[in-house]
């Protein structure tokens, strides 16, 4: 089984449902270990835009990367996902950032996620992951944290735990 990494963003109606309701659906075809979490923050590169409630995600799959990207698209859709190629607010966001130690380069799948090193809200969460599960995530995650000294440059300004 591959370890996968997954970030879950809403940041219109009830954020916290369907942050839970991402979760369970996950769960249906994922072996759930661990969630972090729920951290608030604002919007990257958007301005106006209410802000995101976010979580983390740590579970392994059997699925294909192909596979399991179609399994969040599925979901995304089912919880009320509009548009998946634009900055507008929604519902779900449903981001893999990491599937095992492999590198992907696709049109329609990037791996580790092309982002997540600029994304504190991804970054803290799965920080918080590690530590909860006594740092076995995955090796490519530590090394960006010990060459980044990431941490040490994010405020709780910029991501706030919220639960």
């Amino acid at each position: 089984m591959e370890s996968i990494v997954i970030s879950l963003g809403s940041n219109l109606g009830n954020r916290e449902f369907y942050l839970d309701s991402s979760v369970r659906h996950l769960s249906k075809k994922l072996k759930y270990i661990s969630c972090s979490s729920t951290y608030e923050s604002e919007g990257l590169g958007v301005f106006n835009h209410p802000s995101y409630l976010n979580r983390v995600i740590y579970c392994k799959t059997n699925l294909s990367f192909t596979s399991l990207l179609n399994y969040t698209k599925k979901i995304e859709k089912m919880i009320g996902r509009k548009s998946k190629n634009d900055l507008s607010p929604r519902v779900i966001d449903i981001d893999i950032i990491f599937y095992g130690e492999r590198k992907v380069n696709r049109k329609n799948l990037i791996l580790p996620h092309i982002n997540f090193a600029n994304r504190p809200f991804v970054i803290v969460p799965i920080n918080e992951l590690d530590i909860k599960m006594k740092r076995k995530l995955t090796k490519k995650f530590k090394k960006f944290l010990i060459h980044t000294n990431i941490l040490t440059k994010l405020s709780g300004n910029i991501v706030q735990k919220v639960s």
